[in-house]
């Protein structure tokens, strides 16, 4: 009958030895060569604050920073990205995915205070719950106008274009979630009603206007010079991202429509 061995104690000498406790390989340096960890040391509650507030301020403020610095250079950031700074600048499909997340957070709540105050059937619920998604359109609409109007002045490829795109859509959501928000911090019958008259017909110009300026960044262009390309790409944005919004609520409309049509 084999015995089970006897537990080390995690005292002063086991976390002194020269060995990484994480994938066993012999440690020499403040870092293991093998698997990336820092030596460990016993955990008390100092160390669990300390660690806790190490990742939390590495997430928080390094996208406050990234998306700080994208408002004054995105064409600048995705140009570095696409030129190699990778570690340099937060990955553009991080930033995007956290932007949608709460921006649909931001419209779930306001949703929800909207439905106390009116009764919805099943069939707007499902329409409403689908609309919100329409958020991830812009980039498409961004990338393909960039491929049309610029794509002679560089050679990039699809991809680099779409590094482009992924950093002005996050600019674009970060302009939406700034307009939605006053409608979740005062809740006035007749400030709901403006706010909901007004808050969308300025959006197109805002995004056009956010991607204009990272198109000129990026592709190195100049005012004086090539003001109608900037014109022609704002223009064709606008038009692609109206053809791609009617396309999914079309779309929308089929699956919810399919959803209901059982339960009716």
């Amino acid at each position: 009958m084999s015995t089970l061995p006897t537990p080390q104690p995690p005292d002063a000498a086991h976390f002194a030895a020269p060995v990484c406790h994480n994938c066993g390989a012999e440690l020499t340096t403040p870092f293991c060569g093998r698997c990336g960890q820092k030596r460990a040391h016993r955990l008390d509650f100092g160390a669990v604050r300390a660690e806790a507030w190490q990742s939390y301020r590495v997430f928080e403020f390094g996208i406050v920073k990234a998306a700080w610095r994208l408002a004054h250079s995105p064409g600048h950031i995705a140009r570095e990205f696409v030129l190699g700074a990778r570690a340099k600048h937060v990955h553009p499909l991080k930033l995007l995915l956290i932007a949608i997340g709460v921006l649909l957070l931001i419209l779930f709540r306001a949703n929800h205070l909207a439905s106390q105050d009116a009764n919805l059937g099943q069939a707007m619920e499902l329409v409403r719950a689908y609309a919100n998604w329409s958020v991830s359109l812009g980039v498409f609409a961004i990338t393909a106008a960039s491929l049309l109007v610029l794509r002679w002045r560089q050679p990039y490829n699809v991809t680099e274009h779409l590094v482009l795109g992924l950093y002005v859509h996050f600019l674009v959501i970060a302009a939406n979630i700034v307009v939605w928000l006053p409608a979740l911090l005062l809740r006035h019958p007749e400030f709901l009603a403006a706010h909901k008259l007004f808050r969308a017909w300025p959006m197109d110009g805002i995004e056009a206007l956010i991607m204009v300026l990272a198109f000129r960044q990026f592709f190195l262009l100049e005012w004086r010079r090539d003001w109608w390309r900037l014109l022609l790409a704002a223009g064709a944005f606008i038009a692609i991202k109206f053809l791609l919004v009617r396309l999914y609520s079309l779309a929308v409309i089929k699956i919810v429509l399919a959803q209901i049509a059982p339960s009716a």
